[in-house]
């Protein structure tokens, strides 16, 4: 089931968005619910201590004076590690190059406007990107991931052999799997999507940086020390997550 939680401080352009995502859930049928509607970044985050959990989210990029605005957000569910699509629904498209360097990695954009088929179906295609995401991962098998190195050819690689994972810098949307023998797959994707497809096994040791932890063999310095001899930067925070291990 994809859970949805929508955030915008207008209470019109709230209610609009409900009830396009509602209409379209229902028209085709999707495995979709709306889980949370927010007028404020407070009551989203208070929501997910409550409800931890993997969403969509669609956000307003500008939510009022003296309040979180949506790249604040974005940025707050990177920095807790917490599984989430993120989508911008705003009107200052021209912010979004602006957006891609502020390291959230969006899963897309829409652009509100007052043609209400078009908001529609620009939801449509964003939900339905979002399902055949959802169905692909099920569908790959529990010890191995296909990944996506160009539009029509995929490479599928044992999850056993990869190492670590990395947000690439100057490359929006752009990450690299490293394997234990040394290889590097480049495809684009976000960090938060390799974290949910690799499971249990693997935790952020940095918030651009996914890790299998059966291949730590020791942490110093703020870095982990994996078993092909490579070092991955460890945050403070994340340390316990590696030594309990």
């Amino acid at each position: 089931m994809l859970k949805i939680i929508v955030c915008d401080d207008d209470a019109f352009t709230l209610s609009m968005i409900s009830d396009i995502l509602n209409n379209i859930i229902r028209t085709l049928k999707m495995e979709a619910e709306i889980a949370c509607l927010a007028s404020s970044a407070g009551e989203v985050l208070a929501y997910l201590n409550s409800n931890p959990d993997s969403y969509l989210f669609f956000l307003d990029l500008d939510m009022g004076n003296h309040q979180l605005n949506g790249i604040d957000l974005a940025q707050q569910l990177r920095e807790k590690a917490i599984p989430a699509k993120i989508v911008f629904v705003t009107s200052h498209i021209e912010k979004s190059m602006a957006l891609l360097k502020s390291g959230v990695e969006p899963f897309d954009f829409i652009k509100k406007n007052f043609n209400l088929a078009m908001m529609t179906t620009e939801f449509e295609n964003c939900l339905t990107k979002c399902m055949n995401l959802e169905n692909s991962s099920i569908d790959v098998p529990s010890n191995t991931v296909e990944l996506q190195i160009s539009i029509d050819e995929y490479v599928s690689i044992s999850v056993e052999r990869i190492a670590y994972v990395e947000t690439l810098k100057g490359q929006p949307h752009n990450i690299c799997y490293h394997t234990i023998d040394g290889s590097q797959i480049t495809v684009r994707d976000s960090i938060s999507h390799a974290l949910e497809l690799l499971g249990e096994d693997f935790a952020l040791s940095h918030r651009s940086v996914v890790v299998n932890r059966r291949c730590v063999v020791g942490i110093a310095d703020g870095q982990l020390k994996l078993s092909n001899g490579e070092l991955v930067t460890c945050a403070i925070s994340k340390k316990n997550i590696f030594k309990n291990k």
